[in-house]
């Protein structure tokens, strides 16, 4: 707007000037004046248009600047967090699922956890929200989904162990079962009655195949993103991550 100003009252400005100082030279009258007024006001005036001109460019350059470094900031913090929620999960299926995962009766011997705490990594989507003005806009709904994903694999992990900490244990106790003893599935199912039975199991499995595919989820959106900032900025410095399964 500002630039425009200017603009015109250099293109009426301009030819006013030199239209009063060629009038005046044809006349022969008033050339020291033209010479010692209209001269510098003339310099003047076109001085402040190209300094007016290149401030009002600096300035939008600056912001431009401003906008890439901005963007690429929150898109590493999301690669980033991104890369925490896939080692919290990597970590579970290390510790927790992998050293049960082919037992026979890994719905009980797969230990329960702590309660995971599943609100302290997020994705902050309206930081990537300049995405939406590239080919892969589509990607924000990813980005959502596996958060979302993220959550229910924890949440997953927090049911199955609450089931196993409070009621299996107590009902285990009670039945004389202890951790190594050789028992049979019929037996088991005895002391813990067919409902809690089958829920343990459900819940077991639910919660592996919601870690594994949160993991792998994971690692794929995360793949995306950088692909997509890689092309918006190339000439910035991406983080990744790839994690060995």
């Amino acid at each position: 707007m500002k630039d425009n100003k200017i603009n015109k009252i250099v293109t009426f400005g301009v030819p006013f000037i030199f239209g009063v100082g060629a009038g005046w030279i044809v006349q022969g009258r008033h050339w020291d004046v033209f010479l010692t007024s209209y001269v510098p006001a003339l310099a003047t005036l076109v001085a402040a248009f190209y300094g007016a001109r290149y401030a009002f460019q600096f300035q939008k350059d600056k912001e431009k600047e401003d906008n890439k470094k901005r963007n690429v900031v929150n898109g590493n913090s999301a690669i980033f967090n991104i890369m925490r929620m896939t080692t919290t999960l990597r970590n579970i299926q290390i510790q927790i699922i992998d050293p049960a995962r082919d037992r026979p009766v890994r719905f009980l011997q797969m230990q329960p956890t702590l309660h995971l705490i599943n609100d302290d990594i997020k994705i902050n989507i309206e930081s990537l929200y300049f995405l939406l003005e590239t080919d892969d806009r589509n990607l924000l709904g990813e980005l959502v989904t596996e958060e979302a994903r993220y959550r229910s694999a924890l949440s997953a992990i927090n049911e199955r162990s609450r089931l196993h900490i409070e009621e299996v244990q107590p009902l285990l106790e009670r039945a004389g079962i202890v951790e190594g003893g050789d028992y049979s599935l019929a037996r088991i199912e005895e002391a813990l009655g067919n409902r809690l039975y089958i829920t343990m199991q459900e819940a077991t499995e639910q919660a592996i195949n919601h870690v594994d595919n949160a993991v792998v989820s994971l690692q794929q959106v995360a793949d995306k993103l950088r692909a997509s900032l890689k092309k918006v900025y190339p000439d910035e410095t991406i983080i990744g991550f790839e994690i060995t399964l």
